[in-house]
C-alpha cells in the first residue's frame, strides 16, 4: 500500500498568532492554536490518513502523541522550509502532502482530492487567500519557499501543478477578520464551541 505522508508543521502553542495579539490574550491565542490544530489533524484522520506533526516544541509533541499522531522532529533553524523538507525525506518516495494547521473550514473531501493528485504523481498546490501556500504535495524531493507570496514561488518551483482553490484551503487564520469570517460560515461554526472566549 502506497500510504501517503501528510505532515503538519506546528511551531508552538505558546504565544502563537502574534498578529491577533491586539484582540486576544496569550491564553486565548494558545487555545485557538490547539483548537485549529485539533480540527485540521482530525480532518486528515477523517480523510483516512494518520497525520504526522512536525515540531520541536515540547507542548506540541505531547499533544500530538496523546492524540495518537506521529511526531517528526523539526530540524533546528530550518523554519517551515526545513520542516517540510524533513517530512518529504521521511516519505521516501511515497506521495506526501504538507498542510498548514490553521484551516478552520477544511473538509475531508478536500484532503482526499489533494492526496489523489499527489498519488497520481502530479504536484498539487493550494493557495491561501493572501497568496500563501496552505497545501503542497507530490512525490520525491521538492524546493520549498514558504513566506509572503509563497504560492507564486511554489507555482514555478517544478512541473505545472494541479491547483486547488477551495474554501477549506483558502481561509487560514492570520487576522481577527479571518477568525470572524470562519466562525460565520457553516464549516467554521465549530469555533464558537471549541474556543468560546474568542466568539
Amino acid at each position: 500500500m502506497d500510504e501517503p505522508l501528510v505532515a503538519l508543521p506546528i511551531r508552538s502553542f505558546r504565544d502563537p498568532y502574534r498578529r491577533l495579539a491586539g484582540s486576544y490574550s496569550p491564553d486565548e491565542r494558545s487555545a485557538l492554536a490547539r483548537a485549529l490544530a485539533a480540527h485540521t489533524t482530525g480532518t486528515v484522520l477523517r480523510a483516512g490518513v494518520t497525520p504526522h506533526v512536525v515540531t520541536s516544541a515540547t507542548e506540541v509533541r505531547e499533544w500530538a502523541l496523546a492524540d495518537g499522531y506521529r511526531v517528526v522532529e523539526d530540524p533546528p533553524g530550518g523554519g517551515l522550509d526545513g520542516a517540510a523538507d524533513r517530512a518529504v525525506r521521511l516519505a521516501a518516495g511515497r506521495p506526501w502532502l504538507i498542510l498548514h494547521s490553521d484551516l478552520p473550514c477544511l473538509s475531508p473531501d478536500e484532503v482526499v482530492l489533494a492526496l489523489e493528485v499527489a498519488r497520481s504523481g502530479e504536484r498539487v498546490l493550494a493557495p491561501s487567500y493572501d497568496g500563501g501556500t496552505s497545501a503542497l504535495g507530490g512525490r520525491g524531493r521538492h524546493p520549498f519557499g514558504y513566506g509572503t507570496a509563497s504560492f507564486h514561488r511554489h507555482l514555478t518551483a517544478g512541473p505545472p501543478p494541479r491547483v486547488i482553490a477551495s474554501l477549506g484551503f483558502l481561509l487560514d487564520i492570520d487576522r481577527p477578520q479571518d477568525l470572524a469570517a470562519a466562525a460565520c460560515h457553516p464549516r467554521g461554526a465549530w469555533l464558537a464551541d471549541r474556543v468560546a472566549p474568542l466568539g
